[in-house]
C-alpha cells in the first residue's frame, strides 16, 4: 500500500540533538495541538541482530540492522531512553487529524499518523528517488550511505514523477518524519516546504537550527 512520509532536515549535516532536546519538540508538538493523537510512545533501539537480502534493483546482498521496541509511558521518559545512544527511533503514532494538522487532505476521517524523531551513527542519504525516472546526478537511495558532501535533496513529486531539488537536504545524521496511513498525499506541485509553518517554528526552537523539507514514499 501506498504511503507518504513528510521529513524535517537539519540544514547542518552534522547535527546530533541532545536527548532533552527530541523530549522539548514532542512535548511542544503535543501543547500546540499537532501531535499524533491517543498516541503509543516506543523507542527502537538495535537488537545486535541483522537481516540480509538479495536488491532487487542492484543483484546485490544487502543487509539491515533489527530492531527492538521499548514502551514509554510518557514523553518524559524519553531522554532517558536514548541516553547515550547513536541509533535510535523515538516513536510517537497514533491517529490523525490532529487539532493543527500537518497537511490538510481531502480525506474525511481518522488516518493512522506517526511522528519519529530518527539518530544513525552516520551519515546517510535522506534523498528519495525513485529509478524508473532518471535524476540529473547520481545519489544514493534513502537511509544509505553517503558523503557528507552530498548536500542537494533530490526527490520525485509522487503525483508527477517530476524532480524537485531541496538544498541542504540531501544528507543527515538526524531527521523527523511526519507519516500517514490511509494512503493520504498531500498536494505537491514543484516544492516541498509545504508542512504547517507552525509545526516548523516549533521544531526550529527545540533543536536550536533550521530546517528543510524533503520526502519519501512507496508505490
Amino acid at each position: 500500500m501506498p504511503e507518504y512520509t513528510h521529513t524535517l532536515i537539519p540544514d547542518r549535516v552534522d547535527f546530533v540533538p541532545d536527548p532533552q532536546q527530541i523530549e522539548v519538540f514532542l512535548s511542544s508538538l503535543v501543547s500546540s495541538g499537532a501531535a499524533p493523537l491517543k498516541p503509543a510512545i516506543t523507542v527502537g533501539t538495535p537488537s545486535g541482530e541483522v537481516r540480509s537480502f538479495k536488491n532487487p534493483f542492484t543483484g546485490k546482498t544487502d543487509s539491515f540492522a533489527m530492531f527492538k521496541s521499548t514502551a514509554l509511558k510518557d514523553l518524559a521518559a524519553v531522554p532517558g531512553a536514548i541516553k547515550a545512544a547513536d541509533d535510535y527511533m523515538v516513536n510517537v503514532d497514533g491517529k490523525g487529524p490532529p487539532k493543527l494538522p500537518a497537511f490538510t487532505f481531502e480525506f474525511k476521517g481518522t488516518y493512522d499518523f506517526l511522528v519519529r524523531c530518527r539518530l544513525v551513527p552516520d551519515v546517510v542519504s535522506t534523498s528519495d528517488w525513485h529509478d524508473q525516472i532518471p535524476i540529473p546526478h547520481k545519489v544514493e537511495f534513502f537511509n544509505q550511505p553517503c558523503s557528507p558532501t552530498d548536500r542537494l535533496g533530490i526527490f520525485h513529486n509522487p503525483h508527477t514523477m517530476e524532480v524537485i531539488e531541496v538544498p541542504n537536504a540531501g544528507c543527515a545524521r538526524f531527521w523527523i518524519e511526519f507519516e500517514f496511513g490511509k494512503s493520504l498525499f498531500p498536494p505537491i506541485e514543484d516544492r516541498l516546504d509545504l508542512i504547517e509553518p507552525k509545526i516548523v517554528e516549533v521544531c526550529e526552537k527545540s533543536f536550536g537550527i533550521k530546517f528543510v523539507q524533503g520526502c519519501h514514499w512507496c508505490e
